[in-house]
Parts: C-alpha cells; sequence; structure tokens
C-alpha cells in the first residue's frame, strides 16, 4: 500500500511543492559550502560568532547543543583557516572569547551572495503574486515554528518510540 494513499490531494501537492522548493534552494547553498569546503557545523559556529562577538567556547556549546570539547574542535579548524580568532581579556587570560576575522566576514558574504542573487530571480519571475507567495511563506513559517514550539514540549520515549508530553515550553 503506497504511504499516501487516502492522502488529501492538496496535502499531497503541498508535500511535493515543499520538498521540491527545498530541494532546489539548499542546492546553492550546499554547493556553497562545499567550494568553501566549510561544514554545517563550522557554519553553525561562525553564524553564532558573528552574531555574538566575544563568544567563549563555553558559551558557544549549549548554544549548539554540543560539548566544549566538540565546540574547541570546531574552533581550532577555522582559527587554523583564518575565519575565526581567539582573543584574551585582560581580567581573565583563561578566557578566550572568539571574533570573526576579515576572512571570516568575508567568507559569510560569499557564501551568502548566490543564495540573495537566486531569491531576486525568483522574487523577479514571480512577478505580481509575489506579494501572495510571500503571504503564503510567512504563514509557514509561523505554522512551522508553531509545530516547532509543540515538538519541543514533547519527548520520545526510548522503548515504544511514541512522543509523550513533558510539559516544557519553548519561547520565541
Amino acid at each position: 500500500m503506497p504511504y499516501n494513499r487516502g492522502m488529501d490531494t492538496e496535502v499531497t501537492r503541498f508535500r511535493r511543492a515543499y520538498w521540491q522548493a527545498l530541494r532546489e534552494l539548499d542546492a546553492i547553498r550546499l554547493r556553497q559550502w562545499e567550494r568553501h569546503r566549510v561544514t554545517l557545523p563550522q557554519l553553525r559556529v561562525v553564524y553564532q560568532v558573528r552574531r555574538t562577538p566575544g563568544i567563549t567556547v563555553a558559551e558557544l556549546a549549549p548554544l549548539l547543543g554540543v560539548t566544549v570539547s566538540t565546540v574547541s574542535g570546531l574552533v581550532g579548524k577555522l582559527v587554523d583557516r583564518g575565519i575565526v580568532e581567539r582573543t584574551t581579556t585582560a581580567d581573565d587570560r583563561r578566557q578566550a572569547p572568539l571574533r570573526l576575522t576579515e576572512a571570516g566576514a568575508t567568507l559569510i558574504g560569499e557564501l551568502s551572495q548566490p543564495a540573495r542573487t537566486f531569491v531576486a530571480r525568483l522574487a523577479e519571475a514571480l512577478g505580481d503574486d509575489l506579494g501572495g507567495v510571500t503571504a503564503a511563506l510567512e504563514r509557514l513559517a509561523a505554522a512551522a515554528q508553531e509545530a516547532a514550539r509543540e515538538d519541543a514540549g514533547r519527548e520520545v520515549a526510548p522503548a515504544t518510540g511514541r512522543a509523550r508530553d513533558t510539559g516544557r515550553t519553548t519561547t520565541p
């Protein structure tokens, strides 16, 4: 029996369009990452350091959901490539606040420019439909955010594989 048997045809159309759009849009990003030889975990570090200059490895770890040791390894590779630099503070030399280097800022620009160009071409191709498509995407983003919040309050029980409510909630 097909997995989508009995599914609403609009839901099937939505699912197909959603995944096709994601595949097309992700291809641009993935090619850029490969071209610049950066991994997703490294990018997560780079973007967090850009958002929070001076953040330390210990502060980064919980934000990324990984261990301090893992972040330290990622940062070490980025430092070796000249993308991130460790600095020191006068009051506590044990701390090593992180900052993007000029090469790191350039990398972010180079990674984002092809996607921006691609999205601009899409917007132009949509013409008069752009406003409606944008409104639909905003509704989709809000629905996805709400579903993610609800899922964050559930935990999968290892033995049964069933979700159970943990009572946890997340804030936007």
